[in-house]
């Protein structure tokens, strides 16, 4: 019981320095960006090219052929969505055979009424303030 009860503190431990550690990188990233990143410096342009290729298509491959030209690329992108969302599909489930519980009283009520302020900002509370960008482009911890 002892030996769990060590491996269990342990875990926990190392579980602690990994997101320190996380942490440490994270606000090191920050600080080189701060002081290298918005000046016109060799830093600030390796970055801003690498993001620029990260988002740029140079070719695309479609049905076993390469597309190099930027208006080959839109049509034939184009075309192959078209393909995928004009296509009427095969199999569709059929839940004509099955029985829901219907919501009564004040279950129907709550779907219902309006949000309170409470409500939305313990929900925009609990996101991650440092993970993908909100509506305006900025993560939600700016």
């Amino acid at each position: 019981m002892e030996e769990e009860e060590a491996r269990k503190e342990a875990r926990e431990t190392y579980k602690k320095w990994v997101l320190l550690e996380k942490a440490l990188w994270r606000q090191k990233s920050r600080e080189i960006w701060l002081k290298e990143g918005d000046r016109n410096t060799r830093f600030f342009h390796q970055m801003a090219n690498a993001c620029r290729r990260r988002n740029q298509l140079t070719r695309v491959k479609v049905n076993g052929r390469w597309f190099t030209e930027e208006n080959e690329i839109k049509e034939e992108v184009s075309r192959a969505f078209q393909g995928l969302l004009s296509d009427p599909g095969g199999w569709k489930p059929n839940i004509d055979g099955l029985i829901f519980e219907r919501l009564e009283g004040l279950d129907v009520e709550g779907l219902e009424k309006p949000f309170l302020g409470e409500e939305v900002f313990g929900v925009l509370s609990g996101f991650c303030g440092e993970k993908a960008p909100g509506p305006k482009g900025f993560p939600m911890a700016f």
